[in-house]
């Protein structure tokens, strides 16, 4: 693993001022580290999307802040994109992942309706996709699974956004809308499969800065059936995760019901984006993913939009392949190094090209980030994966250590049984991530558990490690305790004291490895000095509890 990214300078002073009681002059040193940064950052984090990564993803996904604030606090310029594992599936395969989603209704007997849209589908921004609700002849409920039965709507309820909300929609060549024929209603009774279907919704709204595109997003619900229905026990949800808020699921009132062959609207908000006839607004539990593949510092609703990206649902393939899901990312990429052909199918440069576009940043340094709770199944060794995303970077990827940075929240600890999982927690069992370990050791990533129920140190830690900023500082010395006094600096002029601490000496100095360890909330500012004074052991002493292979 490679050393800290502080600039580390030592000053030494012989103080004559007798012998000490084990016969030499004490030795005062003086350590000064200055804390790096990356002025910019583009992640990638690649997420396991297999059947046993909900929670996990859930995880990650609610503790977003913790990481944006550590870059704020940093002053670094990020992005951040997210990929999935699964390198089988056209929809997954290196793709930046963004605009799918999923619309699901669901009552205590199962599914009721569930829609599946993909960005593909052609969605506009502040344009409504249509789906005819015809319930004659040979209609099926599951018709709005396939893109090619939506349209975008015509006509416009607002100023620049379009659709039919809580009206029957025509048919995407204009056809007037289809009037159901009254029949006998059977009563009040719960919904089932087929008697609702999304007919109508609106993914994308402006996205401004005064109309957040969250306020515009609504759903269209269409009866297909005769009977009155108990809306009470009907949720909306997706197949990953909806958590704006407390809930997980948007849950419908008690009381709440829907006439035979009736049309309602739910919304994000009632009030905003002149959305007409709205029928329930749901604030939190459910939100309508659009096409916004990379997130930056001035994305409206950003951390929304993470959310959803993260949150990919377990629909993916169980053979993972972390690395080499991240490698087909940038197959398109002008640096891209040769490729194995007999890896690469047809159509993936051209997708990054045309859909994952020219995500790299010339000047900013490239990390990836692993969440999986699987070992690496990629077809090829970790340090050709290494030296291939080195590559990405030309010559200076492969001089500068700090422009490619690998990390994984895998399961760390090697099992006492090879055929054991390597850790297991509420959110169940993780085995060894060895592959990512390796790849994290050789670039200077960073590895966390899968298996911590609290994510936000784990968050914030990753935040540090890509924007250059250290937490520990090992010091050339091993030093008396009594002696160490650290301080920080803002310059390395003399009257630059900004703060000066007293180490507390049980909890931020670490003997095994000779360094001391900063809180996360109380770390060095980026680019100030951290000095650290103490009179040192003599070269030919070590302290009781020291490490001298972990201080190297």
């Amino acid at each position: 693993m490679r050393s800290t990214s502080a600039i580390a300078l030592t000053a030494l002073v012989v103080a004559m001022s007798g012998c000490s009681e084990n016969g030499f002059s004490e030795v005062r040193r003086t350590d000064y580290f200055q804390q790096d940064r990356r002025n910019a950052v583009d992640l990638l984090i690649i997420v396991d999307n297999s059947c046993s990564m909900v929670e996990e993803q859930d995880a990650l996904a609610r503790n977003f802040h913790a990481l944006i604030d550590t870059f704020g606090g940093a002053e670094v310029d990020w992005q951040i994109a997210v990929a999935t594992t699964d390198t089988e599936s056209a929809r997954f395969r290196g793709r930046l992942v963004g605009g799918d989603d999923e619309i699901v209704l669901r009552a205590p007997a199962g599914e009721v309706d569930r829609v599946e849209y993909r960005r593909d589908w052609g969605l506009e921004k502040g344009v409504a996709l249509s789906f005819p609700a015809d319930v004659s002849g040979e209609f099926r409920s599951t018709w709005n699974d396939s893109g090619a039965n939506w349209c975008p709507a015509a006509t416009e309820y607002a100023t620049g956004l379009k659709g039919t909300p809580g009206a029957r929609n025509p048919g995407c060549g204009g056809e007037a809308p289809f009037t159901p024929t009254p029949a006998a209603d059977a009563g009040l009774r719960a919904p089932h499969a087929g008697d609702l279907v999304v007919s109508e919704f609106l993914s994308m709204g402006p996205q401004t800065e005064a109309l957040p595109d969250s306020e515009c997003e609504w759903i269209e619900i269409t009866s297909l059936t005769p009977d009155t229905l108990d809306l009470s026990v009907l949720e909306i949800s997706d197949l990953g995760n909806n958590k704006i808020g407390p809930g997980a699921a948007a849950s419908f009132p008690g009381g709440a019901t829907l006439e035979p062959y009736g049309v309602l609207v739910v919304a994000r908000d009632a009030a905003a984006c002149g959305i007409p006839n709205v029928d329930y607004a749901f604030a939190n539990g459910f939100a309508l993913n659009d096409d916004v593949l990379t997130i930056v510092p001035t994305t409206p609703g950003a951390e929304e939009i993470f959310i959803e990206n993260v949150a990919q649902g377990t629909t993916g393939t169980g053979i993972e392949m972390g690395l080499e899901a991240a490698r087909l990312t940038f197959l398109g990429h002008p640096l891209s190094p040769p490729v194995d052909e007999a890896g690469v199918r047809p159509d993936d440069i051209a997708y990054y090209t045309e859909a994952n576009g020219a995500w790299l940043r010339d000047g900013a340094s490239l990390a990836v980030l692993f969440v999986t709770d699987e070992n690496d199944l990629s077809p090829y060794p970790v340090d050709a994966y290494v030296r291939w995303f080195n590559g990405l970077k030309g010559d200076d990827g492969h001089r500068d250590e700090d422009l490619v940075t690998l990390s994984g929240v895998v399961a760390d600890r090697v099992p006492d049984n090879p055929d054991l999982p390597s850790c297991e927690s509420a959110n169940g069992v993780a085995w060894y991530g060895l592959r990512y370990i390796d790849a994290a050791n050789i670039t200077g990533g960073l590895v966390e558990s899968i298996c911590e129920e609290d994510w936000t140190p784990i968050v914030t830690r990753l935040g540090l490690t890509l924007s250059g900023l250290d937490l520990s500082f090992e010091l050339s010395r091993w030093p008396r305790l009594d002696t160490l006094r650290v301080g920080l600096y803002s310059t390395d002029a003399s009257d630059s004291l900004e703060q000066e601490l007293i180490i507390d000496q049980d909890f931020t100095y670490e003997v095994a490895c000779n360094r001391i360890v900063f809180a996360e909330d109380q770390v060095p500012p980026s680019e100030w000095y951290v000095v650290a004074d103490y009179v040192a052991y003599p070269p030919d002493v070590v302290p009781e509890g020291a490490d001298p292979e972990c201080a190297r």
